[in-house]
């Protein structure tokens, strides 16, 4: 029997080819038209390029902006199932682990401030991710006064140790900038040999009132066993009327801006609690973020690209400690490209926006935080800056055998992401000081915020994170840490 109609014969070869070469042409035009309408955030509804892709394309349940996959303006899912999309279909998931990017996200937060905790949540649905909040403190608790009063009882034993040192009178020691003498982890002069440097002596000890040992302890020791217990604000300062300014105010430091107040405490104690989190959860890496921040909308990717060129070692073990995703005024471009085009050896990173930790990390940075003898002395944030500027200022180790503690400073490896991946808000009251705080203002090359207020239909046109130069402000971040003003 024919299979053609009479005058037909079978189609040639090389036409039936073309035809199933065009068709499977125009079924991959299509599927990459589908996955550009899947991906493209709400606002770039309105470019050139979508306003032709929704022209060719019809309206679907895959397609529309406003379909119920990408939900209505008041859907805060729609972003998390394009966040989604986008990690199951791009080429770097593909094949990867399922391994999480950090074990844990630590947001330090006030719980009075819902509002914050609520735009974190939010974020946090949009980016796919969870978030574990830590309970900052607020500044006007009464523990915070007692950490004062033992902070101004170490300071005096200090300086007593580095007059004695350094053979200069005791109103001759004090200054919060980078080469604070509350932060300086030796003794004696940093142009002396490291035996001439000197080692701080163990910190007295005592035995306290209501304390869970029954062995003596030093101050930080005392107060870290009681936050374990949840007892921590039972802590009272002998005078309830402390002024923590007045207190614990410097002589030697000529900027009222570097002065210790309620607020540095608080902040110092909050990061504090957030790395020892870290800590006793047992992370391999955690990250750590401020309450107020926005990140860029492909740091997950951004990240993990950045964390296969940390160093590690041959067991796979990684091998930096501090890695900061979020700083600010810190130059950190100075130093050389490190592996990556976005990584840098950290220089004076300023700010704690967001942080990576690795595990040696989290205990090598809460021990040298907990340092009794330079323990909420100086603003958490310039600890790290002053460690680094001590590693570079000494002269490397002369022999094989000479360690850290022979060094008489911790060492830190701390890595730097420029531009950086998590910025400040700055759409709100500072909890700490007067107004939204440092005029500093960091860009992101693509904004979660954004694409969370465009996507509801709540971002005005000209809302941009900058900082004018042209306003002549010096950043008390700067002026903190730098005494440049």
């Amino acid at each position: 029997m024919a299979l053609y109609p009479p005058g037909h014969g079978a189609p040639p070869p090389a036409a039936s080819s073309r035809r199933h070469v065009v068709a499977l042409a125009g079924a991959v035009v299509l599927l990459c038209l589908l996955s550009l309408a899947l991906t493209a955030p709400r606002h770039a509804a309105t470019s050139p390029s979508a306003q032709r892709l929704a022209a060719l394309l019809p309206p679907s349940p895959f397609t529309s902006l406003s379909s119920p996959l990408s939900s209505s303006l008041r859907d805060d899912t729609d972003l998390s199932y394009r966040r989604a999309i986008e990690r199951t279909t791009a080429p770097h998931y593909r094949g990867a682990n399922n391994k999480p990017w950090f074990d844990h996200v630590y947001v330090l937060s006030l719980p009075s401030r819902q509002d914050r905790r609520r735009d974190m949540r939010r974020l946090a649905d949009a980016l796919g991710i969870d978030v574990e909040f830590v309970d900052a403190a607020n500044k006007d608790e009464p523990f915070i006064q007692w950490i004062a009063e033992r902070v101004k009882e170490s300071r005096d034993l200090r300086r007593d140790e580095m007059a004695k040192s350094r053979g200069v009178p005791p109103s001759r020691i004090g200054g919060l900038g980078l080469e604070s003498d509350w932060l300086v982890p030796f003794p004696g002069n940093a142009s002396a040999s490291p035996s001439l440097r000197g080692h701080f002596p163990p910190f007295p000890t005592s035995h306290w009132a209501n304390s869970p040992s029954s062995s003596p302890q030093t101050w930080v020791e005392h107060l870290e066993a009681l936050h374990s217990q949840g007892k921590h604000t039972s802590l009272r300062p002998a005078d309830p009327h402390t002024n923590v300014t007045s207190l614990l105010w410097d002589p030697r430091e000529r900027l009222a801006v570097r002065q210790v107040h309620e607020g540095v405490l608080s902040t110092y104690w909050g990061q504090t609690r957030a790395i020892k989190r870290a800590v006793e959860n047992g992370d391999g890496r955690a990250l750590v973020l401020e309450d107020d921040v926005d990140v860029e909308w492909d740091v997950e990717r951004l990240w993990a690209s950045v964390a296969r060129r940390l160093p590690r070692g041959g067991d796979g073990g990684d091998e930096w400690d501090v890695a900061y995703l979020g700083h600010c005024w810190g130059g950190e471009y100075q130093e050389p490209m490190y592996l990556h085009p976005l990584v840098h050896r950290s220089t004076a990173p300023m700010c704690l926006h967001g942080y990576a930790l690795s595990a040696p990390g989290a205990r090598a940075l809460l021990s040298a935080l907990l340092d009794p003898w330079r323990a909420y002395s100086a603003a958490v944030d310039a600890v790290v800056p002053s460690l680094l500027h001590w590693q570079r200022a000494l002269p490397p180790k002369k022999q094989d055998g000479d360690d850290e503690e022979e060094q008489g400073m911790p060492r830190l490896r701390s890595y730097s992401i420029v531009p950086p991946l998590v910025v400040q808000r700055k759409d709100g009251p500072s909890d700490l000081q007067r107004g939204t705080g440092s005029p500093w203002r960091g860009y992101l090359r693509d904004s979660t915020v954004e694409r969370i207020a465009r996507d509801e239909g709540t971002w005005q046109d000209g809302w941009e994170d900058s900082y004018d130069e042209s306003e002549a402000r010096v950043d008390p971040a700067t002026v903190l840490r730098c005494g440049q003003g």
